[in-house]
């Protein structure tokens, strides 16, 4: 008789027959209603129950949340609320601006699409990703697009603009996607060990239309939205700009990205025009130095086959910051703007 052996998460080995499948199943639900065991662990064992019991959507579904929905449409229990928060800015004349920070956004006026698609967010990170967002604690936020920036600054009043925008993320909702995985998977699991019983030789192709339907109605339609945003370390995500593209955005301390060619080349140019211009801008010497340290930033980002969205969002935003300070120069304005997009972009 061939055996296969789990780890439990207490560091005991935990030994099944192979066709003695009820017990592998017992075994995952027994983890699923253990607060002390990661949600990623179990689901490598309901990955092998996939492949015991020959069960391709099963398959297909474990091993996209062990591995993130990258460039896939995510279920519906992994798309969360958000709420959008933004700084202003307002011109005075004469150099002089006034600003708004962390100021909730009206985009209840916004268009019904446009709308849905800023206060819903797609997570289609790993299991494991989400479990280390939830033990950090940290706040999480997905910075908007610029093209987006304008839409919102038609509905203010007063001379306000959007000066940059985003997404708020709360802990609580990235718990609610851990535990509708757990509640999910279990319900399917405990319908599935009623289907099977307790026999210990299973002829799964039997059952294979059967399971097939517990699993559909268990888990639904695993079609989400369009908008696909990935949060966390170490990810890997492709960022695509355009006029047809869907929004693809990174967060993270350690988040790597392939920028699309586009935008940086766009990027590239603006950094070389930026610089001459730094000598006719009234700038104290400080800030200049400044400025250049931050550009020296992204030029070395940008020279890399992935750059890190964080690192070169950083700099602009440092870059942005003290050029507002000079606002009251003709060329500054235009540059604030390019800054802006750059920002939402990457």
């Amino acid at each position: 008789m061939r055996e296969l052996v789990l780890e439990h998460q207490n560091g005991k080995n935990i030994r099944s027959t192979m066709n003695n499948t009820i017990d592998l199943i017992n075994i995952i639900i027994n983890e699923l209603v253990d607060p002390l065991t990661k949600l990623k662990d179990t689901l490598l064992k309901v990955k092998v129950l996939a492949f015991q019991i020959k069960n391709t959507k099963l398959k297909e579904w474990v091993e996209n949340e062990l591995n993130g929905f990258i460039g896939k449409e995510v279920p519906t229990y992994r798309i969360i609320p958000s709420v959008i928060f933004g700084n202003l800015i307002q011109d005075r004349g004469f150099g002089g601006m006034l600003t708004k920070n962390n100021h909730a956004l009206p985009i209840e006026y916004l268009e019904k699409d446009l709308r849905d698609a800023m206060t819903n967010i797609a997570m289609n990170s790993s299991v494991s990703e989400l479990e280390h967002m939830i033990e950090k604690g940290c706040e999480y936020q997905i910075y908007i697009p610029h093209i987006i920036h304008s839409e919102i600054s038609k509905l203010l009043s007063n001379g306000w603009v959007v000066d940059s925008a985003w997404q708020t993320i709360s802990l609580n909702n990235v718990e609610g996607i851990i535990s509708a995985i757990k509640s999910n998977l279990l319900t399917f699991l405990l319908e599935l060990a009623d289907e099977i019983g307790e026999k210990e030789n299973i002829e799964i192709m039997e059952h294979k239309n059967r399971i097939d339907n517990i699993f559909d109605k268990t888990f639904g339609n695993l079609s989400g939205e369009t908008i696909n945003i990935s949060i966390g370390s170490d990810n890997l995500q492709a960022v695509n700009t355009g006029d047809n593209a869907k929004l693809n955005v990174a967060k993270g301390k350690k988040v790597k990205q392939t920028i699309n060619s586009e935008a940086q080349k766009e990027l590239t140019k603006f950094i070389e025009e930026l610089k001459p211009l730094l000598d006719n801008l009234s700038i104290d010497k400080d800030d200049k130095a400044d400025i250049i340290n931050e550009i020296s930033r992204i030029e070395t980002q940008l020279s890399r086959e992935q750059p890190k969205y964080p690192i070169i969002n950083e700099a602009l935003k440092v870059v942005n910051g003290i050029l507002i300070g000079v606002a009251g120069n003709a060329m500054t304005p235009p540059i604030l703007e390019k800054l802006s997009w750059f920002m939402g972009q990457f």
